[in-house]
């Protein structure tokens, strides 16, 4: 499985993404976060199972559900709480629960 964390430009999900990477890990799971703006989203959105908003560009969520529904792909905010804390886990359950 394969998740995009969407930020502006691309540097707090970059952290992100990577505790989320480590907590799929601790769980010995077949899955890859990755990072990125909302604008490269548009030409990379099929590479992708599922997608997570960060807060602070929670206005462009219409714009990327958009790009995201032509590939079947679930977009949803991060949990701002799990943003605040940087918390992987939660982020990742986020994330399993959106593709179930």
């Amino acid at each position: 499985m394969k998740l995009i964390i969407l930020c502006s430009w691309g540097a707090t999900s970059s952290q992100l993404a990577k505790k989320v990477q480590e907590a799929a890990e601790k769980r010995d799971l077949d899955f890859q976060a990755f990072a990125g703006g909302t604008g490269e989203f548009k030409q990379k959105a099929s590479e992708y199972d599922v997608a997570l908003l960060e807060p602070q560009v929670r206005h462009l969520k219409k714009e990327v559900t958009k790009v995201a529904d032509e590939h079947n792909i679930p977009v949803e905010l991060v949990d701002q709480r799990a943003f605040a804390l940087m918390d992987g886990d939660k982020v990742l359950d986020q994330a399993l629960n959106l593709v179930k």
